[in-house]
């Protein structure tokens, strides 16, 4: 997964990091399958399509952003949720990482939970640990590269660094609501870039702000 971000969310519960587990390896390069890539932009990231369960964990003791995956034929996979490490954070420049609160953080479980009969299989396709797309009976129910704000597709690119020290907190929500995928990683202390997904309507947003307010 990629690195969280910064700020800590009145009633949200406590989750830390500091600059080391910051700069760690991404579960993308750890997690690599033997594939010929997206086929979105340049990367080759690894890409596959599975028939499986998915069962949705409750809101628990801690921040998780991933669900199950049970496979056909019995493999047990953990899974990003598409939107979930986006959403159930928030960032800022100084105060170590922050979770939503908890009201929040359930809106969002439920939102999938209702999207999803964990007694029914699916197709699934994941990129490397990152829910890629789920349909069943060929309709989609989620599609991780069409930009949930813009509902255009998207393409995949690494991460543009920005020191999250140059930008204010009104600013960081402002962007979870209006352009969460900017293609920006918004950093504190770690200038690792990871694989994300851009879409041109954000980054336009985003280009505007930036034009109208600059920075801070």
């Amino acid at each position: 997964m990629k690195r969280f971000f910064s700020y800590i969310v009145a009633l949200s519960l406590p989750l830390l990091a500091s600059c080391t587990t910051g700069g760690s390896v991404s579960a993308r390069s750890r997690h690599s399958v033997n594939s010929s890539g997206t086929g979105a932009g340049s990367l080759n990231e690894g890409k596959r399509s599975m028939i499986a369960r998915i069962s949705i964990p409750p809101v628990g003791d801690y921040v998780d952003t991933n669900v199950k995956i049970t496979t056909s034929s019995g493999e047990e996979i953990k899974a990003a949720w598409p939107g979930w490490e986006h959403e159930m954070f928030i960032t800022s420049c100084d105060r170590g990482i922050g979770s939503v609160n908890l009201h929040e953080q359930k809106v969002l479980r439920d939102r999938a939970v209702s999207m999803i009969d964990p007694s029914q299989e699916y197709r699934v396709e994941l990129l490397a640990t990152d829910i890629l797309r789920i349909s069943k009976n060929g309709k989609t129910v989620i599609d991780a590269s069409i930009c949930p704000v813009h509902k255009i597709p998207m393409k995949r690119q690494m991460q543009e660094i920005c020191q999250a020290g140059d930008y204010s907190v009104s600013f960081f929500r402002q962007q979870k609501r209006e352009f969460p995928n900017d293609g920006n990683f918004y950093s504190s202390c770690s200038q690792q870039s990871d694989p994300t997904w851009k879409c041109s309507g954000c980054r336009q947003s985003y280009d505007s702000w930036a034009k109208r307010y600059g920075s801070k």
